[in-house]
C-alpha cells in the first residue's frame, strides 16, 4: 500500500485530548449483558458511547478539533458536513465555544437528527442535497462564499485523537479484551482506535465493521487510497460516507485491521437484541459491531475470551424503532 502523506496526529494528542475533554465528558460506561452474550454467542463488552450528551461518540472529536482551532478560526463561523451525529457533536462543541455554525446535510437525513442539530442553534442546510458527496461540494461552495472555517467530519488529527479517546477509556476500563469490533465509515473512530492501542501499548485484533450497502473500506486498503463507494444503500444511515479519509486510512492501514462487512437484516437483528437486552437506545451503526461479532462466531471465527464493542451511536428514528420487534 501506498498511502500520500498527511500529517498524523500522534500518541501525545491522544492523551491531551483525554485530559482536555475530561472537563466535558464523563467517561462512558461498558455495560455487559448475558443474554447479548448468548445471542452473539460471546463475551460482550459494549462501550455505550451512546450516552454522551449527544448520543454518539463524535462530540469526542468534535470538541478537541474546535477547542484547538484559534479564536480567529472559530469567529470566522464554521462549517461542516454529516449525517447527523457529527452535526450534533460539531453543534455542542461550537455552542460551548460561542462560535457561529453551518451544518450541511442530506435532505433525506433522520429528521430527529435535523431538528436536535438545529436545536443546539447550528444552521442546518438540506434543500437539494442528494448524498453525502452532494454534501461535500455543497459545503466548499460556501466555504469560498462566506470564509468560513471547515471542520472535517472524521479526516482531521484532532478529531482523529478526540475519537481515539473513547478506545482509550475502553482499554483502560477492560484490560482482558481480545478482539475489539469498531463500526468505519469514514473512519475517524477505527483511526483513533488504531492510535489509542499504540498509546495504551495494547496489541489486540482489531475488526472494521461496514455496512454492505456502504463498504469502501477494503477496496480503499487495496487500492492504497480512498475509493468512494457509489451506489450507496443501506439503513445504516451514520455510516455513508463514500470513501474513508486519506489521513484516516493512512493509520488504518499501518494496523493490522480485518474488516467485515454487516447486511442490513443483520444489523437490524442486532439492534434488536441490544435494545431489548439493555434497555439502551442504540440506532444501526451503534448496532451494527454486535452484529459482526456474530457473525464471526457463527462464521467459524470465534474469539479466544471477551471482546469489546463500540455502541458508537443511539440517535435511531422513532419510526425506525417503532418496527423493531
Amino acid at each position: 500500500m501506498s498511502i500520500p502523506h498527511r500529517t498524523e496526529p500522534s500518541v501525545t494528542d491522544v492523551h491531551e485530548a483525554a485530559a482536555a475533554l475530561a472537563s466535558h465528558l464523563a467517561p462512558t460506561p461498558v455495560v455487559a449483558c448475558a443474554e447479548v452474550d448468548a445471542w452473539a454467542g460471546a463475551h460482550v463488552r459494549a462501550k455505550a458511547e451512546v450516552l454522551q450528551p449527544t448520543g454518539s461518540f463524535k462530540v469526542r472529536g468534535a470538541l478537541n478539533r474546535i477547542r484547538t482551532l484559534s479564536t480567529t478560526d472559530r469567529d470566522r463561523g464554521l462549517i461542516t458536513v454529516s449525517a447527523g451525529n457529527a452535526a450534533l457533536g460539531a453543534a455542542h462543541a461550537a455552542r460551548l465555544y460561542g462560535a457561529g455554525l453551518t451544518v450541511v446535510m442530506a435532505q433525506n437525513a433522520v429528521r430527529e437528527k435535523v431538528e436536535a442539530v438545529a436545536s443546539l442553534g447550528a444552521t442546518v442546510i438540506t434543500a437539494g442535497v442528494v448524498d453525502a458527496a452532494a454534501a461535500f461540494a455543497r459545503a466548499a461552495r460556501l466555504l469560498a462564499q462566506n470564509d468560513l472555517t471547515f471542520l472535517h467530519p472524521f479526516d482531521d488529527p484532532m478529531v482523529i485523537a478526540g475519537a481515539a479517546t473513547a478506545t482509550l477509556e475502553f482499554l483502560d476500563e477492560c484490560p482482558d479484551l481480545t478482539r475489539l469490533y469498531v463500526p468505519c465509515s469514514g473512519g475517524g473512530l477505527l483511526a483513533g482506535a488504531v492510535l489509542a492501542m499504540r498509546a495504551a501499548a495494547v496489541d489486540i485484533e482489531l475488526i472494521a465493521v461496514q455496512p454492505d450497502g456502504s463498504a469502501s473500506l477494503a477496496t480503499s486498503l487495496a487500492a492504497g487510497e480512498p475509493r468512494p463507494r457509489s451506489g450507496i444503500d443501506t439503513i445504516v444511515d451514520a455510516l455513508t460516507a463514500p470513501a474513508p479519509g486519506l489521513l484516516n486510512l493512512r493509520l488504518i492501514a499501518s494496523a493490522d485491521v480485518r474488516v467485515v462487512t454487516v447486511p442490513d437484516g443483520a444489523t437490524l437483528a442486532a439492534m434488536a437484541a441490544v435494545i431489548r437486552h439493555t434497555r439502551l437506545i442504540v440506532e444501526p451503526a451503534g448496532a451494527i459491531a454486535v452484529a459482526a461479532v456474530k457473525a464471526d462466531v457463527d462464521g467459524g471465527r470465534p474469539p479466544s475470551g471477551p471482546v469489546g464493542v463500540l455502541l458508537s451511536g443511539g440517535n435511531a428514528s422513532g419510526s425506525l424503532l417503532a418496527t423493531l420487534t
